[in-house]
């Protein structure tokens, strides 16, 4: 039986939103994008994005396209509103409050994180990269929810595929900047004949250090390096990789 072509947050779909991460089939783009890419200026052509954006609104039951900005493995905030689709703000942050907006975030390893406050109707998607996590845009995230009027005590979170501890293996100095990411950081990097670091756990304990309770954290802990039947990974095919698209949407007023 065929892998679906999308992860759907249970989590969010039981506080009335939606949640998803697509996975690399489903879509039309040929090889070495094959088949549900959603990036663009990387070799697919832009009218197989388009129609993979038209199968993902259909398949997900999504109202209006996703906001997406462009991605600098940074902290900067983009607050999103009516409609739009490629916004030309520089951002790894993406945050919503109005009834029917979607936000995407691109990857293909690093992690897609999706926030929500459902009771005060706010949002955000988040792409954490190493580069990212350092910085720590996860806690930057639940920040900027809270100025919104979000309380990080009722926020819930879904953490995509990503890269795995297994297969993320990083030098001193990137070492160095995770380990001071935030408390207990040095935990998820492990010292052998190799460094690796566990960018999933360094975002998970952002999150819980900023207030959520870690049973409103859910996780697909799939490395996205080992699967490539299922998976894009920069890592592993470098510029030939596609990119998979995570979203969360606020529903529609009725």
């Amino acid at each position: 039986m065929a892998d679906s072509p999308l992860l759907r947050s249970e989590l969010l779909e039981r506080h009335g939103l939606i949640g998803l991460f697509t996975r690399r089939t489903g879509g039309v783009s040929p090889a070495p994008f094959d088949s549900f890419n959603f990036g663009k200026d990387i070799g697919d052509a832009d009218h197989n994005i388009d129609q993979n954006l038209d199968i993902l609104l259909k398949t997900a039951g999504l109202t209006a396209l996703p906001h997406q900005a462009r991605q600098v493995h940074g902290t900067d905030i983009c607050n999103c509103s009516g409609t739009g689709y490629l916004h030309d703000a520089c951002a790894d942050i993406l945050i919503a409050s109005r009834p029917g907006t979607a936000l995407g975030v691109r990857t293909a390893d690093c992690l897609p994180l999706l926030l929500a406050d459902s009771e005060a109707g706010i949002i955000a998607a988040v792409h954490a990269g190493w580069r990212g996590t350092a910085a720590a845009v996860a806690a930057r995230a639940v920040d900027a929810m809270k100025q919104l009027g979000a309380r990080p005590e009722r926020m819930i979170a879904t953490l995509g595929p990503c890269i795995g501890n297994c297969c993320f293996v990083i030098g001193e100095e990137a070492a160095e900047q995770l380990a001071d990411c935030c408390e207990d950081a040095a935990t998820c990097i492990r010292h052998s004949s190799e460094i690796r670091a566990d960018i999933r756990e360094l975002n998970r304990l952002q999150l819980k250090q900023s207030g959520l309770n870690p049973e409103n954290i859910e996780s697909f802990d799939e490395c996205t390096v080992c699967h490539p039947e299922r998976y894009y990974s920069y890592r592993r095919n470098g510029r030939n990789s596609g990119r998979h698209l995570a979203v969360v949407a606020l529903p529609s007023r009725p």
